[in-house]
């Protein structure tokens, strides 16, 4: 319908400024020969990496994992609904002379940052820039957040002293699996994303499986780690990722077999896929990577929406008053409103209309549109992030790092930071759902207090649906989406010898959640 139009248009506009990975989204759709991954050497069998390991899960870091129960979000040790209140962290160290998109004020002048400038391929969470990501994430807490959001990881770096700091500010955080330069899924027609073999860079699914598998095998040792994510926004910027969604289906899917390989050695961090509002294709895609077509195995844990179409303080009705029923949020809620499993908006916080503002900064976004995550979405939302921490060449930040512009030598919070912690701190997830046993595999919501709908399990979307879908996108060529690609040979032990599985035990309640989803 038009309102689903409209939303398209405008996620399209925002899409455009914000983040993304070079294959997924479009930066660079087609794979370079001879990727550059530090302190690493490609094989056939992948990067040779070593991995250093944080402390195991059986140390006291006082924050506790988050599970899913029916389509909500729970914390394991006290039973607790869990809200993620996020914002996206991704920092380059520019100044103002790197800003390249969105309006541009004459009176602002580039400062000299002290930080070196980071490419959009390096990984701001190593622990060899922790100078940097302390205040960063001492201002992230202090906003009320209590999610942070990462685009980029290299394996090969240490992440304990970053995650340690997370944890101790309370601060969970969601960790993606595809990378930028190595270990990529192409937006490539299926089976093709998952099996091509590539000149001077290998066969894509067994680099992405094994970069993957190196993460989730570093990372889930964190209680603090929220959620992986398989793949963000396929269909951004190239027409054919709407043919690669079995590709994504694949590899939740051998993610999760490695996950139950490991057993009680590694704690199962549930999987989301993150995609751009879609407008009328939004419900059916979503329909399609959370239905188990093998097996549940192939289905990601949750859902997540990148959505900036929320530009104005209210939406009118054709009485003058603002009514949710207006907004361009309506259309989602009644997509999501009987969704199985968690819905997060993985993004969200649109930089245009009423929310546009020009350097240096007054004003801007407001984020009146949190007040609906706990009113109009609270039996449908799990989580919301938004975009983005620190001031980019897009323009979407709440805060200018050291030397941004000329003479400010420290972080500045801007207008749109406090406005976004007094909406933080003003709105708090609806507690009639706490209570329940979070160790218990049958538990759901409704145990404890009634729903006002009931919420469905995802039906794969038939022969016709997807091809209609795939045709209308004019894709290259049409993918089967009811057959996914066999799985790669990508054994750890290929990189430098190193073991399959980490060498901790999972213990107590956490192993009890996650025997509800493997055998144990």
């Amino acid at each position: 319908d038009d309102d689903d139009d409209d939303d398209d248009d405008d996620d399209d506009d925002d899409d455009d400024k914000k983040p993304k990975s070079k294959v997924e989204a479009g930066e660079d759709n087609t794979p370079k020969a001879n990727p550059t991954v530090e302190n690493t050497t490609t094989t056939s069998a992948g990067p040779t990496t070593t991995t250093t390991l944080g402390p195991p899960t059986s140390v006291d870091w006082s924050i506790s994992p988050i599970v899913i129960k029916g389509n909500f979000l729970y914390n394991a040790a006290t039973g607790k609904r869990f809200f993620a209140k996020g914002i996206a962290y991704n920092p380059r160290n520019i100044n103002y002379r790197g800003v390249t998109e969105g309006p541009r004020s004459d009176t602002c002048k580039a400062g000299s940052p002290p930080f070196p400038w980071l490419s959009y391929t390096a990984d701001v969470a190593a622990d060899e820039l922790e100078a940097e990501w302390t205040p960063n994430l001492e201002a992230i807490a202090a906003m009320g957040a209590n999610t942070i959001r990462l685009y980029n990881i290299d394996p090969a770096n240490s992440h304990a002293k970053f995650m340690k700091k997370c944890a101790d500010l309370g601060l969970y955080v969601v960790i993606p699996l595809t990378r930028m330069d190595w270990g990529y899924l192409p937006a490539f027609p299926s089976p093709d994303c998952y099996n091509m073999d590539i000149d001077e860079y290998g066969n894509v699914g067994v680099n992405v499986l094994t970069s993957a598998k190196l993460i989730v095998k570093q990372f889930s040792q964190y209680p603090n780690v929220l959620m992986f994510v398989v793949a963000n926004e396929m269909p951004v910027n190239d027409k054919n990722g709407y043919a690669s969604f079995p590709c994504v289906k694949a590899l939740t899917r051998d993610i999760h077999h490695y996950q139950a390989d490991c057993g009680r050695t590694m704690r199962r961090v549930p999987l989301m896929y993150t995609d751009m509002d879609m407008g009328g294709d939004r419900a059916q895609i979503a329909e399609y990577l959370t239905c188990s077509l093998e097996s549940d195995d192939d289905a990601v844990d949750a859902y997540g929406l990148n959505v900036y179409s929320w530009c104005d303080q209210e939406y009118l009705d054709p009485s003058g008053v603002n009514n949710f029923q207006y907004s361009p949020y309506q259309n989602i809620r009644q997509d999501f409103q009987d969704f199985e499993k968690p819905f997060l908006f993985s993004e969200f916080g649109c930089t245009l209309g009423q929310m546009e503002t020009v350097c240096p900064y007054k004003g801007g976004r407001t984020w009146v549109q949190i007040a609906t995550f706990f009113n109009e979405f609270k039996e449908i939302m799990s989580g919301a992030i938004a975009f983005e921490f620190s001031m980019e060449k897009n323009q979407f930040g709440v805060a200018l790092t050291p030397g941004f512009l000329e003479g400010q030598d420290e972080l500045e919070l801007l207008d749109t930071y406090y406005a976004l912690q007094k909406q933080f701190q003003e709105h708090h997830v609806d507690t009639t759902w706490d209570g329940l046993e979070a160790d218990s595999c049958n538990a759901k919501p409704t145990d404890v207090a009634p729903m006002t709908r009931t919420h469905k399990k995802s039906r794969c979307p038939s022969r016709d649906q997807w091809q209609h879908l795939q045709e209308q996108h004019r894709v290259d060529k049409v993918a089967d989406w009811d057959t996914l690609p066999p799985t790669p040979e990508a054994p750890l032990w290929a990189v430098e010898g190193q073991a399959e599985c980490p060498n901790y035990l999972v213990e107590g309640d956490i192993l009890a959640e996650q025997c509800c989803h493997m055998s144990c």
